[in-house]
């Protein structure tokens, strides 16, 4: 690979229209994508390595098109951009906007701009491992919002750029421990606590065999839905009677396959939160 190929990469605009979103994600890590930008809640920013050939990229957008039947390749807005301009890049599609009511998502470069007495959560997207903008992140926000963090031990699996864990903090958590187990989330995690000036939070790189014979009153867990059916036995465990877990990452046709096996587990089901083909539940340990 030539120095001018390092300094440079792909910027592919890709809008989500009919896409599984858990699916493209996976699909794009897997082949070889070096980061998501949520730009909105409509469209994505991949970004690519810049020294890919033609064929590789070629290859690239023709998966896309047989993932999704209905995306079209001219729509797909593919742009090399030199290395040195990717700052600037996130600045250009990171503004301030409101993940729900009473709570404001910021980068560190904008000022302020929710309305007084709101949450302000300052993140760094850092190759974007959750900015606020997905509807699995703003439901698990609202949920938030309507159970008691105050006072709370909270479990953040799969944290990302610790934005929940951030909040929950923000909302009177005693503490919070952060977990997931890509090294570079958690230090972007880590990153974006010191930014909102936020103690009391440990952010881990691993998974829930961390917490050994701990629990916590409250968890909460915006990831991929065979993870969380899978995990269904040790939410369970990591809960003590009367802990609330809180769930997203799930379209609502798997609703009900997760309710079955969490049921089946000892969980019961407190409340439902859909936003467009997205689903968040609250369970709770009895």
């Amino acid at each position: 690979m030539t120095s001018t190929a390092r300094k440079e990469y792909y910027e592919l605009q890709l809008p989500l229209e009919g896409f599984d979103t858990d699916v493209l994600s996976g699909w794009l890590h897997q082949n070889g994508c070096l980061g998501i930008y949520e730009a909105s809640p409509e469209d994505w920013i991949v970004y690519l390595p810049g020294d890919w050939p033609p064929a590789r990229l070629e290859n690239l957008l023709q998966g896309l098109t047989l993932l999704n039947p209905a995306a079209q390749k001219s729509a797909l807005r593919l742009d090399k951009l030199p290395y040195q301009d990717w700052n600037s890049e996130w600045r250009k599609h990171f503004e301030p906007f409101p993940a729900a009511d009473g709570v404001w998502v910021r980068p560190p470069w904008r000022e302020s701009a929710g309305a007084e007495g709101a949450i302000e959560l300052v993140i760094d997207p850092q190759m974007a491992f959750g900015t606020g903008h997905h509807e699995t992140t703003r439901l698990m926000i609202q949920v938030m919002q309507q159970i008691r963090l105050a006072g709370e031990q909270v479990l953040d699996l799969g944290t990302g750029s610790g934005i929940l864990a951030i909040l929950a903090r923000k909302q009177g958590a005693s503490s919070v421990l952060g977990i997931d187990n890509d090294p570079d989330a958690i230090d972007n995690a880590r990153h974006n606590a010191l930014l909102n000036q936020v103690d009391q939070i440990d952010f881990q790189v691993g998974d829930i065999g961390l917490i050994g014979g701990d629990t916590f009153p409250v968890i909460l867990a915006n990831i991929h839905f065979e993870v969380l059916k899978d995990l269904a036995l040790q939410f369970y465990h990591a809960l003590p009677a009367g802990g609330r877990l809180v769930v997203s990452g799930l379209l609502k046709p798997d609703v009900n396959r997760l309710s079955y096996v969490y049921k089946h587990a000892g969980l019961l089901m407190l409340d439902r939160l859909d936003l467009k083909e997205w689903s968040a539940i609250i369970w709770e340990k009895r």
